[in-house]
């Protein structure tokens, strides 16, 4: 007997864009975006003239262009805000479940290996590509960069650095081990309101240590109340991120029509022409190292070690992806990649909580390259040739500074003044006196684009770590259409067991 088909439900008509999947209405609002910001960052330099009308035009577009602005930090605020309790919340769980086993030091092993080992491959394909694409050098006898050009683009930079310091808490970089310094916060509060990671990762983890050795009944208490900030957190994040579409729509407009602008009015006069021709190759070097290390060796990495197909991976992860270039903030991102990795995924919470948190400080592939880069590029500005010696000093600097960069736009600018300063030493014991900070105020130009993509290369890796722990500690059916949140919900519950010690 010949059974009935169900009638398949009409495709809904391609216009109702609120009906595509959620990645698509994210790639649509970035693409809708990019284009409205180039736009509107070409009609602002067209418009500006002595005439009235252009005028009044203008500082009517300014004004809508600063509400376009609010939509999106409103966005980025909320993402923010969610941060500090949903790494507390999920990092002590996941430590919680796997206190006093073996299976914690592995976790954190295998997680902390990978990290050094990503960094580290990131760091020496920056520091092939700009000694192979050499941006600084001009080709001519002088170099690019003198003290006069120098003094001139100090004070912009000694602006934008003292900008960064304060939004981001990161160490004024006098001494390497300054970026360490928030390892272990004085005051909890104060690491919250800066969202300090470094140290609310060492609160989470203490918390998660010590809770399963209190008496049952308050050890009971504790979880629970625990995996219910937890929950309220995720279904908070949930909300937000049914507004991403706008949001993320509303950042690229915002950023593309103020850094498209600046880029479109710089001087282009014969004396800066050659320096902005170094800025393009500078910008091109950073670029073709991420796409190296994001479409050949993380894929690599991810098959060899995770054992899964990276095309997969790839989807599941566009909208974190997506997210993470409007956004240019690995912090504000967190969200996004959690939910990602446990539901697209399909790695346990219990993993996924403890690598993609300690992740989001410690591992920036991304980073690390373009601080290497961008601090050989000032060096060849100013026609000194560093040996190997001197280089091995740039990797092994960025590679630490990177660990300790706060994820928020631009904050990576600082650990560049800390391997700049470690140079300026170098060089000074061999007699070449020389400030290399001055010409870091060149970077500004395209640092803010350049920002964007080596936060989706950041985060990228963070989900391949994650995997990567994930297969290392047995887990399994990773991107099968079961996969979702009714698997997300059973392995919090065995999580949640583990923890109460069931």
């Amino acid at each position: 007997m010949m059974t009935q088909r169900e009638p398949i439900a009409p495709r809904a008509p391609i216009w109702k864009v609120w009906r595509w999947k959620f990645h698509w209405q994210v790639l649509l609002a970035v693409v809708v975006g990019a284009v409205i910001g180039l736009v509107w960052a070409r009609l602002s330099v067209v418009l500006q003239g002595p005439d009235w009308r252009d005028s009044t035009i203008t500082a009517i577009a300014d004004y809508k262009l600063r509400v376009i602005k609010l939509i999106g930090d409103l966005f980025l605020a909320a993402l923010k805000m969610v941060v500090v309790p949903l790494v507390v919340s999920s990092l002590a769980l996941s430590v919680a479940s796997l206190g006093g086993r073996a299976g914690f030091g592995k976790m954190a092993g295998i997680s902390i290996s990978y990290f050094l080992g990503s960094s580290l491959i990131a760091v020496l394909i920056g520091l092939t590509c700009v000694n192979v694409i050499r941006p600084g050098n001009s080709g001519g006898d002088e170099p690019l960069l003198n003290t006069e050009r120098v003094a001139q683009l100090e004070a912009d930079f000694q602006a934008e650095r003292s900008k960064v310091q304060s939004s981001s808490g990161t160490a004024s970089g006098s001494d390497l081990l300054g970026v360490f310094r928030h390892l272990v916060p004085s005051n909890p509060f104060q690491a919250a309101s800066e969202t300090n990671l470094l140290g609310l990762i060492t609160i989470a983890v203490l918390i998660g240590l010590f809770t399963p050795k209190l008496a049952s009944h308050h050890s009971q208490l504790m979880i629970d109340f625990i995996q219910a900030v937890h929950d309220l957190t995720m279904l908070i994040t949930d909300a937000i991120l049914k507004t991403a579409p706008i949001g993320v729509g509303c950042l690229m407009i915002a950023t593309l029509a103020e850094q498209g602008s600046r880029l479109l009015a710089q001087d282009k006069a014969d004396s800066l022409l050659l320096l902005l021709q170094s800025l393009g190759w500078f910008a091109a070097a950073v670029v073709f190292g991420l796409l190296l290390h994001v479409f050949v060796v993380l894929p690599t990495l991810l098959f060899i070690f995770g054992r899964v197909n990276p095309i997969k991976h790839y989807r599941a992860m566009l909208p974190a992806m997506l997210t993470a270039f409007s956004t240019s903030s690995s912090n504000a991102t967190l969200p996004v990649t959690i939910e990602c990795v446990e539901q697209n995924v399909g790695v346990s919470r219990r993993t996924a909580s403890f690598v993609l948190p300690l992740g989001a400080t410690v591992n920036m592939d991304g980073t690390a390259l373009y601080e290497c880069v961008a601090a050989m590029f000032v060096v060849q500005l100013f026609g000194i040739e560093l040996s190997l010696a001197d280089q091995f000093l740039v990797v092994m600097v960025a590679l630490l500074t990177s660990v300790g960069v706060a994820g928020v736009p631009s904050a990576s600018l600082v650990a560049i003044i800390i391997i700049l300063q470690s140079l300026d030493k170098q060089l000074a014991s061999r007699g070449v006196e020389v400030s290399l900070q001055g010409g870091l105020a060149l970077i500004l130009i395209f640092d803010r684009v350049l920002d964007m993509a080596r936060t989706v290369v950041n985060i990228f890796s963070d989900s391949c770590a994650t995997v990567i722990v994930a297969r290392s500690m047995g887990e399994e059916g990773f991107y099968e259409s079961s996969t979702g949140s009714e698997v997300a919900a059973t392995i919090a519950t065995e999580s949640a067991d583990e923890a109460r010690g069931e």
